[in-house]
């Protein structure tokens, strides 16, 4: 190549550009031979001089004459003045600044979105222009020219295309532009070589003269006349739209496809009558395209795929693109009805404050507002971020009112629009919020019940689930290098591990409420982690550093459409700073945490890395309401949780048939309840969770017996666990009882009995009994003290006197036929009642509430005429306030009968057989009345009595409260706990 010989200052550097080739141009202007001897390179440069540019020809293949003097009608009309002698001269001289050589390169597109650099940062490189860059790296670093070249689709389009790799496609390309078998190579997604000689034979016949069918459209001199591919139409286009239609014939443009490749394509102008590009950019599928750097635009993944969407996915993740799909439809559908009924957001005092951030998707922000007023009747502060929008959203106010709306000229991103709507906040609690989320009913008051009732919760995030059922995360873990995971993605948001509260160490800023003097008080997010990502997983940490809990309610469930847009290499690139970032600020407190380990998963799942793990194993899931035991277990789990803060997670030997509809409410949200395994499924449960757990606690002795083996089979899953049985109940003392009433002859001896019922205990390192009583006679069995856990009740005595009561209440579970309630209930209808039921008021009726067992047939049991069968009563609280006596006719038992407790408790007087006095160690006459119970006429007179005498009902309403003051006090078990789990 020959440097020009031109007046302008040269460069310093010889760009590609700017020297003449005089090999090329020759082959190029094969004609020139036949009129002119040129024997040199100087003689061809010569000739090029004095007959060549004015002719209009270029000087080498990375310039185009033609084209130049086309594009550039103010530069064409300088050289006809004779100011400049061509377009390359011009180019040379200054053009090379913001003007662009030919058809295929675009230097502003060049430096702004492949460089970042100026002109000026360009240059303090030694180079000249982004198309000296270019030519000298940027091709062989496989860089786009322009929207019309892009380097990887040529290879993928081209593979037999040879040239230097080291040089890149480009360049070969262009020296060869001419050459018959490129007419028809692609060089872009936005133009369709073969279409365009298909569509258009004139220019197909003269090829060879305009060397690549993207030339002759980007030179002819009727450029609205033609369109570049089959889907877009220059006459459609300019009829659909007059703005652009005006500004065609005024020249700014140069037909309809240039308006739309600057501005069209991004408003999702319609640009044929049968392409819908504005859905078609709507699809999951066509974004993640985008974001993954497969396609420029939507418009061009349409082009690439002919209309088809991009769903040449592994099944899984074409399944999760249906559903995405799908919440865009509905997104879709649910707007065209609201548009139609505005919300209203309007209010003085807000209860808590949302802070959106939007940038377009008006369907999806629409979801989210009329989501947030469907499960939130009260009153908020909605704070919307409008980042720039160009759809729907610019006039969203028409659609919502009492929006506290701020319009931004940019698109400034979560983090700072985030910040920038904290300023505006005016109620105690903000809620940041994402616009592609749906949040589900209940999950608004959730999130305020627990700022407002728990004083060191910070901040609540929520389930997040994706449009697939599945789960995004139910709380989030930082491990020790800084990276993070969701918890439990990809699993069922029904599953056990995902339903219970916890303390962890940050939740995703797709729903993040917190508390607003906090947020306040820590400028919101931090700019450092701008534009995104770790800016909520920062903001989570220093909330805890000010010693405030994160909290993860799973109480608190949206839906999230979870959209990832953006390239994965700049993804990755901001990823890895922002996580540096990250570890450095916080290395001193992240470097205590757990190893990034499948194995670690569970410990890491809650920032309360010092909290004692206690797995809780029962015959059921310890519900109240099935009595038996049950609610004693209950309290016990409630003491260890609420208020030992320990984690515990309650196993059942025999699980639900049914999975539950939600939550165990009658259960501590941060208990974690297995409810979807068994008994035979522990071994397996064990190893899985090897060494997590510091105590092993076994509900009832027959239990014992049962998990023996599988103990033995996992001991080196519980390293230094200490394993607790908690008898619950001799139950050899209530069996022999019924032995006894059934005048049995085979009658063996209490001690044959304990011996049998605790035959499976020698893996036991602490026994529990329910009273002294009890303890005593257990502890020469077992070799060792007994521990005494009895029950937990406060005083709650109702107000409602002696002449507002009527009736007698029984309050108890039947399990099975062998049930000591039902023996007392039978024992009432079949004997007492009937020789003695006169002594009682007529007025006066028993009414029986409890949980029964399938297949028990009370009413066919009670037929005397005073029973009313009230079954499974939720709340007893009313019943215990409007009944005048509660009454346990109870024959056989063991352990301490809770609901004589629950009874006193309530204010209750109780009459009771003579076994449950002694069991419960009250004073008859006193505390509670009292009869043998093989004698059914004194019971029926204790019954009369303590019904009709106010007197005395007063006194044992009195004492009995008092003794549940004694000694029920929550304090007294959970000293008690505590020296049984140190």
């Amino acid at each position: 190549m020959t440097p020009m010989d031109q007046p302008a200052e040269q460069p310093a550097s010889k760009p590609a550009w700017w020297r003449f080739d005089a090999a090329w141009y020759r082959r190029r202007y094969a004609f020139i031979p036949a009129i002119a001897d040129l024997r040199d390179e100087a003689d061809i440069l010569a000739f090029y001089k004095e007959c060549g540019e004015p002719l209009g020809h270029s000087p080498n293949p990375f310039f185009d004459e033609e084209w130049y003097r086309q594009a550039y009608a103010d530069i064409d009309e300088a050289i006809r003045t004779h100011q400049v002698p061509s377009g390359f001269a011009h180019y040379c001289a200054e053009g090379f600044r913001d003007r662009n050589p030919n058809g295929f390169f675009d230097e502003l597109f060049y430096r702004e979105t492949q460089l970042g650099l100026s002109l000026e940062e360009v240059e303090r490189h030694g180079l000249r222009n982004g198309y000296d860059h270019f030519l000298s790296y940027g091709a062989g670093e496989g860089r786009d020219a322009s929207l019309f070249f892009s380097t990887a689709l040529f290879l993928k389009e081209n593979p037999d295309f040879l040239h230097d790799t080291r040089l890149g496609p480009f360049i070969a390309f262009m020296e060869n532009l001419h050459a018959p078998e490129n007419a028809v190579r692609r060089t872009s997604w936005f133009f369709d070589p073969v279409w365009y000689l298909r569509a258009y034979p004139t220019v197909s016949d003269q090829i060879q003269e305009w060397g690549h069918p993207l030339r002759h459209y980007l030179i002819t001199t009727t450029p609205t006349a033609f369109d570049p591919l089959p889907f877009f139409s220059e006459r459609f286009y300019a009829t659909s739209h007059p703005d652009v239609a005006h500004a065609v014939a005024t020249g700014t443009f140069r037909n309809g496809y240039a308006h739309f490749l600057q501005y069209g394509q991004q408003e999702a102008r319609r640009p044929h009558p049968q392409v819908d590009l504005a859905a078609y950019a709507k699809d999951p599928g066509v974004i993640e395209a985008i974001g993954l750097g497969g396609y420029p635009t939507p418009f061009a993944a349409y082009a690439a795929l002919s209309g088809t969407l991009p769903d040449g996915k592994k099944p899984a993740e074409s399944a999760e693109l249906h559903c995405r799909r799908a919440f865009r439809l509905l997104a879709d559908v649910r707007t065209s009805t609201l548009m139609a009924r505005p919300l209203d957001f309007s209010c003085d005092l807000p209860d808590f404050s949302v802070v959106m951030v939007v940038h377009n998707q008006f369907a999806f922000t629409m979801t989210a507002l009329s989501s947030l007023r469907a499960t939130y009747p009260g009153p908020m502060q909605v704070i919307l971020i409008d980042g720039a929008s160009r759809d729907e959203t610019s006039r969203i106010e028409r659609y919502v009112h009492g929006l506290d709306i701020v319009r931004l000229a940019d698109n400034i991103g979560f983090l700072a629009g985030s910040n920038a709507g904290l300023a505006r906040v005016a109620a105690p609690y903000v809620l940041f919020l994402n616009n592609d989320v749906e949040v589900f009913p209940g999950a608004i008051a959730a999130a305020l019940h627990r700022l407002r009732q728990e004083a060191r919760t910070g901040a609540v995030g929520a389930k997040l689930i994706r449009t697939t059922g599945q789960l995004q995360e139910a709380g989030s873990i930082i491990w020790n290098d800084g990276t993070t995971s969701g918890y439990l993605r990809d699993a069922s948001p029904f599953c056990p591990e995902a339903n219970y509260a916890r303390a962890v160490d940050f939740c995703s800023g797709a729903f993040l409420m917190v508390r607003t003097e906090l947020a306040k008080a820590l400028h919101g997010f931090d700019p450092h982690f701008s534009p995104a990502y770790y800016e909520d997983t920062d903001l989570c940490v220093r909330i805890r550093q000010q010693g405030f809990d994160v909290l993860y309610d799973p109480d608190v469930a949206v839906l999230h459409y979870e959209s990832g847009s953006g390239n994965p290499a700049d993804i990755d690139t901001i990823l890895g700073r922002n996580i540096g970032r990250f570890f450095h600020r916080h290395r001193d407190e992240i470097e205590g945490y757990y190893t990034r380990d499948s194995a670690n998963l569970l410990r890491a799942r809650t920032s309360t890395r010092t909290q004692k793990h206690v797995l809780f194993i029962e015959d059921y899931l310890p519900q109240p309401a099935i009595g038996a035991g049950f609610p004693r277990s209950n309290d016990i789990v409630r003491l260890m949780v609420e208020d030992l803060g320990l984690h515990v997670t309650v196993y059942p030997v025999f699980p639900p048939r049914e999975a539950p509809a939600g939550r165990y409410r009658d259960l501590p949200d941060r208990a974690e309840i297995i409810w979807d395994r068994g008994i035979a499924d522990l071994d397996a449960f064990l190893h899985a969770r090897s060494d997590y757990y510091d105590v092993l606690w076994i509900g009832r002795t027959h239990n014992a017996a049962r998990l023996r083996p599988i103990i033995a089979a996992c001991r080196a899953a519980l390293t230094d666990c200490r394993i607790i049985l908690d008898t619950e109940a001799i139950a050899s003392l209530r069996e022999r009882g019924r032995m006894q009433l059934e005048n049995r002859p085979d009658l063996p001896t209490l001690a044959t009995m304990l011996r049998h019922e605790f035959r499976a205990t020698d893996f036991i390192d602490r026994f529990v009994a329910v009273s002294q009583a009890e303890a005593d006679l257990l502890a020469p069995e077992v070799h060792c003290a007994v521990a005494v856990l009895g029950h937990v009740k406060t005083p709650s005595p109702q107000p409602r006197p002696f002449a507002a009561r009527a009736h007698f209440l029984f309050v108890g579970a039947i399990q099975n036929p062998q049930s000591p309630n039902l023996d007392a209930l039978t024992w009432l209808n079949d004997q007492v009642l009937p020789e003695y039921g006169h002594l009682l008021p007529p007025e006066a009726r028993i009414r029986v509430a409890g949980h029964l067992a399938e297949g028990i047939d009370l009413a066919s049991i009670l037929t005397h005429p005073r029973f009313d069968l009230l079954g499974f009563v939720e709340d007893l609280g009313p019943l215990y306030e409007s009944h005048r006596v509660f009454i346990a006719p109870t024959r056989f038992a063991a352990g301490i009968p809770y609901k004589i407790h629950e009874a006193a408790a309530h204010g209750l007087p109780i009459v009771a057989t003579d076994l449950l006095c002694q069991q419960i160690g009250w004073t008859a006459g006193s505390d509670l009345a009292c009869a043998p119970s093989n004698s059914p006429g004194t019971f029926a007179a204790a019954m009369n009595e303590s019904y009709t005498d106010e007197a005395l009902w007063n006194t044992l309403r009195r004492n009995a409260v008092h003794r549940i003051f004694m000694e029920n006090r929550k304090s007294t078990s959970l000293d008690i706990l505590e020296s049984l789990l140190d």
